[in-house]
């Protein structure tokens, strides 16, 4: 009998790295807005919010990353946008 070859859901290259969590399961389920320290992990340096392909964490996973760091922007414990040097180049004639 031929062996049928099992294929997963996700493709992944054979070059490609895999992902990192960059905290635990445990870690999300207990977060809450408060955690600024652990929200800026999933903040770039420029103020947005970064994928769960570069993140690690699964879609629901993000989504409440996600929610708890808008909450946390509103409350004015996370800025919304970062000061970088485009902001100074920008006031030209």
């Amino acid at each position: 009998m031929a062996q049928q070859k099992r294929t997963s859901k996700f493709k992944s290259s054979k070059y490609e790295a895999p992902k990192q969590r960059r905290i635990t399961k445990q870690q999300i389920a207990n977060a809450t807005y408060k955690d600024v320290k652990l929200l800026e992990k999933f903040i770039s340096d420029r103020g947005k919010i970064r994928s769960s392909l570069i993140t690690g964490i699964t879609k629901q996973e993000q989504a409440k990353v996600a929610r708890l760091i808008k909450i946390a922007r509103e409350l004015a414990l996370l800025p919304y946008v970062t000061t970088s040097t485009y902001k100074q180049s920008y006031n030209r004639r």
